[in-house]
């Protein structure tokens, strides 16, 4: 796989003790912008994360196409983290892995596939937008979900958080699993937590046609980092119409 698993070789917390706790960020990343990087250390911050793995999309099913190639979108993610946060952090490539030999990639896999390498007393946090959260209950053996990483969901203009605005099965889920920010590091996996305290509003798709149309613009330097955007435009990775179909899942 892509990332080397982190050693288990330290004794079980106490109760009382924090656990390790590794922050989970997926994405297609095509561009990786200031959001995606905002908001994992406003996360890592908020719940005191000890490590962030990221995980680019091998060939997400809910969009047509990607413009950005596995290797042009990991080398975005390297560009725009590396020194930006005040832990480790690494890009975990096995939904691009699963993406090469045709395999469809579920969240649900991918986090199975860490909590192996992690072993069963870490603490996992999947971070999702809310646009995901809304969508949570289309997702492959969505309920298996709540029992290997905690959810946490950051808040974005224009999507409403209430619960009745979710499907019955899920909402009730997720209110009997609502937690605290300390319950997180207290247990492996299992609590919910809604983040309502950094909100940006980002679209990946506005950027990617600013840059087709107009290439640099006001607007793309102050949203997309300022190595990412130089990269882009080196390589003119957004001057042509997108070619790089997918058909993978959640």
């Amino acid at each position: 796989m892509g990332v080397v698993p982190a050693s288990l070789g330290s004794p079980t917390p106490t109760p009382t003790e924090p656990r390790k706790t590794v922050l989970v960020f997926g994405g297609s990343f095509d561009p990786v912008h200031q959001a995606h990087v905002a908001v994992v250390k406003h996360i890592v911050a908020r719940c005191k994360v000890n490590e962030v793995r990221l995980i680019p999309a091998g060939q997400p099913w809910q969009k047509a196409c990607l413009t950005a190639t596995a290797e042009q979108r990991v080398q975005m993610l390297r560009l725009a983290f590396d020194d930006a946060l005040p832990v480790p952090y690494s890009i975990d490539l096995q939904e691009i892995d699963r993406a090469k030999q045709h395999i469809a990639s579920y969240t649900v896999d991918t986090l199975s596939n860490l909590r192996s390498q992690l072993g069963n007393e870490v603490a996992l946090i999947l971070l999702i937008g809310a646009d995901q959260f809304h969508n949570f209950a289309t997702w492959k053996n969505w309920q298996h979900i709540f029992n290997l990483a905690h959810i946490v969901v950051a808040a974005r203009p224009g999507y409403s958080l209430q619960h009745d605005t979710l499907p019955s099965e899920f909402a009730a889920l997720w209110q009997q699993a609502n937690g605290s920010i300390e319950d997180l590091k207290q247990c492996p996996f299992g609590k919910t937590w809604l983040e309502t305290e950094l909100a940006w509003d980002i679209s990946a798709t506005r950027l990617r046609e600013q840059l087709q149309q107009a290439g640099q613009s006001k607007e793309t330097t102050s949203l997309i980092p300022g190595k990412v955007l130089d990269y882009l435009q080196q390589h003119r990775i957004y001057d042509e119409t997108p070619k790089h179909q997918g058909s993978s899942t959640n």
